[in-house]
């Protein structure tokens, strides 16, 4: 029994798939009565870590938050029963079930987060500690959760999918989240529904896998299908797509792009991996650097204006230097907007793991930070090519003494007003940029405010 109200707080690793589910976990325990504060200290009855584990560094992490969050929220003189409860959800929990149970109270794993509650009371009563992961390998079913409330975003992540069975050879996702389950997609448009009836204007569809979306309904769904009942069927302002992988951009994706095109957002991020052909092989992507470039010359024709963003993994396993050059000169050919560029890590259970060949560490990262700043130049370019222009806005928050929100092909653009326009849909143009002045700031002014 709980004798009086609890104050929690949720820290979220990873991908913008573990952000939804912590938004689902926060409404979830503030309708058991639960109080929700970001700070971690000494006040809080509980905190959950949501895990992730695609890097050697996110499981580090994984480690690191759970033993700050015990450190942080420890009290002076507390007895057994006044010590914080700390449970730890998520893909490093998944895969590392014993070690994640040394540091944690409670481990649950990528299925049945929102038991969160049921097993905090289980444990306050018989302070053991519980290991509630479950073999997500074998679960043939979606996961239902839903956000009634935004508590840590003013735009809204909309988990639409799980799993992956790409089985690339680097990574461990596959074996943490197990085989693709598509939500039933009446439940993803009253979500959405719901969201907008509170003020919410742009909702993000993710998944670990979103192009995969609806491949486990025998093809009677699919992502084109579900945006463009979205878009029918409710009056959101702007919908955006996560991710999606270059082979599951479809003919009908891009034509339900373009219908619904004043209401999309004019981002891209498709995960690139290697710009090397026999990279490309060893990683086991199923597509080479032509396939890449056909296709974002198909989207820059159709939306000039378009982002295209990616992932990269620097240092492979045999990377050689006439690779890594062969990557240098695909980055010179795409021109990223922005790339998200991590060392190689080794993942047990993957095939990548036993392969013949591994880097330095030194030397992955030292690539790794060469390809960061490498890239650097077509980031400013791209920004600089818009200096001038005017975009709509939904203003997200202030930072800095800014206001500040995307525009649709992601810019993040900061102005000054004031006026309360938090929430609001304003215009502004864009009349500097500074990568170093500024600290990567685009400035821009409001239009006819």
């Amino acid at each position: 029994m709980i004798n009086k109200q609890k104050i929690f707080s949720v820290i979220t690793l990873g991908c913008k798939v573990n952000s939804y589910e912590s938004e689902a976990i926060i409404n979830n325990l503030v309708e058991h009565g639960f109080i929700y504060q970001e700070e971690l200290n000494s006040n809080c009855d509980l905190v959950v870590i949501n895990t992730c584990t695609v890097t050697q560094t996110s499981d580090q992490k994984s480690r690191q938050m759970i033993n700050q969050a015990r450190r942080l929220t420890k009290a002076d003189n507390e007895s057994e029963e006044d010590k914080t409860v700390i449970i730890a959800v998520g893909c490093f929990v998944q895969l590392n079930i014993t070690k994640a149970l040394e540091l944690a109270d409670i481990v649950i794993g990528t299925n049945n987060k929102l038991d969160v509650y049921d097993k905090y009371i289980e444990f306050i009563n018989s302070r053991k500690k519980i290991n509630a992961v479950s073999d997500v390998l074998t679960s043939p079913c979606y996961e239902e959760m839903k956000v009634s409330r935004m508590v840590t975003h003013t735009r809204a992540f909309i988990k639409i999918q799980d799993g992956c069975e790409n089985y690339c050879s680097y990574c461990a996702i596959p074996y943490s989240r197990g085989k693709i389950r598509s939500r039933n997609p009446i439940n993803i448009i009253n979500e959405i529904k719901a969201l907008i009836d509170i003020g919410i204007k742009e909702v993000i569809l993710a998944g670990i896998n979103t192009g995969a979306y609806g491949r486990d309904f025998n093809n009677e769904m699919t992502l084109a299908k579900l945006i463009d009942m979205i878009l029918t069927e409710t009056n959101l302002y702007r919908l955006r797509i996560s991710s999606i992988e270059l082979k599951e951009i479809s003919n009908d994706f891009l034509e339900v792009i373009c219908k619904h095109s004043s209401r999309i957002a004019h981002h891209f991020h498709i995960p690139m991996q290697a710009g090397s052909d026999t990279v490309l092989k060893r990683m086991n992507r199923k597509y080479l650097t032509n396939d890449f470039i056909q296709m974002v010359e198909r989207i820059r024709t159709l939306f000039p204006d378009a982002a295209i963003t990616t992932d990269c993994l620097a240092g492979f396993v045999g990377e050689t230097v006439d690779e890594f050059n062969e990557l240098l000169a695909f980055i010179d050919r795409i021109k990223f907007y922005e790339m998200h560029i991590f060392p190689y890590s080794k993942r047990l259970g993957t095939q990548a793991c036993e392969m013949e060949g591994h880097l330095d560490e030194r030397l992955k990262k030292e690539r790794a930070r060469y390809l960061i700043e490498y890239q650097k130049k077509y980031t400013d370019e791209f920004i600089l090519s818009r200096l001038g222009n005017t975009y709509e806005i939904i203003c997200e928050d202030m930072k800095d003494g800014y206001y500040h929100g995307h525009t649709s092909n992601y810019l993040d653009i900061y102005f000054s007003s004031n006026k309360n326009l938090l929430g609001q849909i304003v215009k502004v143009k864009i009349l500097s940029y500074n990568n170093i002045i500024k600290n990567n700031k685009i400035i821009g002014e409001i239009v006819n405010e």
